[in-house]
């Protein structure tokens, strides 16, 4: 299956996090209700503001769920489905099903140090530590794992930081609207993060930048999960220079809470190992 990334020559520390980035690419409770926006204006100080949004932060400690996958490249488009399957503050993982078919062709895993793929097309496996990785590609990057656990679960994140608390408050230039507030910080490598967030301290969106190279994940479809808002459809957008590169849209179903989860990632005999970039160049033939 040919498959249309984003460019990754533009910088290294990009090249990296967009690798990062593009392995989640590719890869609740069982009755909910729908919610939708209040649409209430916006009263509260800003650090009031911030500790509301820190204390309606998702809540788990394992979560997994079904996904849609919608992938639209520039040069082509597909569906597929997926399961995702989370141990808060330790891995995640994805498995990705062959369309039509539902036969397991791609697993990703990705932890606190280390990042695992597993190409059951190919017969190929990569499984490198950050560290690793940094040092072959020679820069530093503060995004980790519990920034991308953020990601999947609609929370605030300090890039680098295991967890945000009000002690963070000063990191963040609040920007207040009628109905929406900007929550930006910047890390120590020029990444820009910008969360907005809604009248009911909902994040929306967040968007990573830097050089016109931009990271954009929009939430959407809240519904309630044990008495929590859970966005079960969510957009990243992956653009450089104002020109889309790639768009994944995952849409989740049953997802469920603090259930028994296991997460297996057994190399069959007979793979090779390769690189990171030679995991994404192979996809991309």
């Amino acid at each position: 299956m040919k498959i249309q990334t984003i460019p990754y020559q533009i910088n290294n520390r990009w090249k990296l996090f967009g690798c990062i980035v593009f392995a989640c690419l590719l890869a609740g409770c069982k009755s909910s209700t729908r919610i939708t926006s209040s649409g209430a204006e916006i009263m509260k100080t800003e650090e009031a503001f911030f500790t509301a949004v820190l204390n309606h932060s998702f809540q788990f400690d394992t979560f997994s769920a079904r996904l849609n996958l919608d992938f639209s490249g520039v040069q082509q488009e597909f569906s597929t489905r997926a399961q995702l399957k989370m141990i808060r503050d330790d891995r995640l993982q994805i498995s990705i099903q062959l369309p039509l078919l539902g036969v397991e062709m791609f697993r990703i895993e990705i932890s606190n140090d280390s990042i695992k793929m597993l190409d059951k097309m190919n017969k190929h496996y990569m499984a490198d530590s950050y560290e690793q990785l940094k040092r072959e590609m020679e820069m530093e990057i503060d995004f980790n794992f519990q920034n991308l656990q953020a990601l999947f679960t609609n929370q605030l994140f300090v890039p680098g930081e295991n967890f945000v608390s009000t002690q963070h408050f000063r990191l963040f230039r609040i920007t207040k609207s009628n109905q929406l507030v900007e929550l930006q910080l910047k890390d120590k490598n020029e990444l820009y993060y910008t969360f907005t967030a809604d009248g009911d301290e909902r994040i929306l969106s967040t968007r990573i930048e830097q050089d016109n190279q931009i990271l954009t994940w929009h939430y959407s479809q809240f519904q309630t999960i044990e008495n929590q808002a859970f966005p079960t459809k969510m957009t990243a957008r992956i653009s450089n220079f104002e020109q889309t590169q790639g768009t994944v849209t995952f849409t989740f179903s049953n997802p469920e809470i603090n259930r028994p989860v296991s997460l297996d990632f057994n190399i069959p005999s007979g793979f090779n190992r390769v690189t990171l970039e030679q995991m994404v160049n192979t996809i991309r033939k």
